[in-house]
């Protein structure tokens, strides 16, 4: 593929460009800003996400099916349009993608990728969406960053989506590249260490572009950020707004420094990017979240599915779950199961 300069080489070279939230269901607040700015620019972008919900807002662990969606047109076993009116039953309980939200929102058709179905799902939910509604090119956006962890990093606390949907993205076939909108946003990976990677792909020429918000697309994530359920999607809007300092979140367990420099986005060659972290690789040819989880494992990373699982086991018996707690007893858990940290892990 030709070298791209900028966003704006992406948008006249491809018409129909997917921008979807790569690392959980609050992330497709993360793409609404470019989303506008490839409108904007000429192009005609399609808005989707994975559809992977925090337990507070969906307390069944793990991602929501296309099976289990209303008022959806499945394009096949793991992609479906998705609009305002679209709901999930979860076990009889109805849950709104923040897609949906976002969709609503905007008056547009959106898209829902099943991450349940492993990176072959995503993959087949990529071509599905080139085959059906002329996608050619895919931006996967992940607020935060941590879809460049490299596996050993104590404060990774949700590798899986991340990489399962990087996974997917490269062996889709389509163009690919990687957005990570306001670094150190989910308070996991700190934004000293997302920077410190980002640096390391630009080295290999890997870094595109670098863009900010604009009180035009503020002016629509004013309407986004009353219904979707985020709080790291939500930084990047409170640090343009002039929020400054230290705020906690995800129940006091991590805390994010918002300032002015959270409202940045750097656009990656998707390639590139993946060339850097072992994670992808581990995932890659999976047909389920299950068999994801347990490359994972394997190699000693307690995912987000094995909380949400521990979470959803203690509150079965009652009992209100420490999740600092029960995270590290989980790590312990694989060790004792015998895992075998990647080269360079401790």
């Amino acid at each position: 593929m030709q070298r791209l300069r900028g966003l704006e080489d992406i948008a006249a070279k491809f018409n129909n460009i997917l921008v979807f939230g790569a690392g959980g269901g609050g992330d497709a607040a993360g793409t609404v800003h470019l989303y506008l700015k490839l409108k904007k620019m000429g192009a005609n972008p399609i808005i989707g996400s994975i559809v992977w919900e925090r337990f507070i807002v969906d307390p069944v662990p793990g991602p929501i099916t296309i099976e289990e969606l209303v008022n959806a047109e499945p394009l096949g076993w793991s992609v479906a349009i998705v609009t305002g009116e679209t709901y999930a039953l979860r076990y009889g309980r109805e849950v709104k993608p923040q897609i949906a939200r976002v969709a609503e929102v905007l008056g547009v058709k959106a898209l829902a990728i099943d991450v349940g179905k492993g990176a072959e799902g995503v993959a087949e939910a990529l071509r599905l969406a080139a085959e059906h509604l002329g996608v050619e090119a895919v931006i996967a956006v992940d607020v935060g960053g941590d879809v460049l962890a490299r596996g050993c990093e104590d404060s990774l606390w949700s590798p899986l989506a991340d990489s399962v949907s990087l996974a997917g993205l490269l062996a889709s076939g389509s163009p690919g590249f990687l957005a990570i909108h306001s670094p150190g946003a989910d308070g996991e990976l700190s934004r000293e260490t997302v920077l410190k990677y980002i640096a390391e792909i630009a080295a290999m020429g890997g870094l595109i572009g670098i863009y900010g918000l604009t009180q035009e697309e503020i002016e629509v994530l004013d309407k986004i950020v009353k219904v979707v359920v985020s709080e790291a999607s939500k930084i990047p809007y409170q640090a343009f707004r002039g929020e400054y300092g230290v705020k906690a979140i995800r129940q006091g367990t991590r805390k994010v420094f918002i300032d002015p420099s959270m409202a940045v986005t750097y656009l990656l060659d998707a390639k590139t990017a993946a060339s850097t972290t072992p994670l992808p690789r581990l995932v890659e040819g999976t047909r389920s979240i299950a068999q994801a989880r347990g490359a994972l494992n394997q190699v000693c990373i307690y995912t987000e599915l094995d909380l949400e699982l521990d979470i959803s086991r203690l509150a079965e018996r009652g009992e209100v779950p420490d999740i600092i707690q029960l995270r590290a007893q989980g790590v312990e858990r694989l060790r004792r199961q015998g895992c075998k940290p990647l080269p360079g892990c401790s």
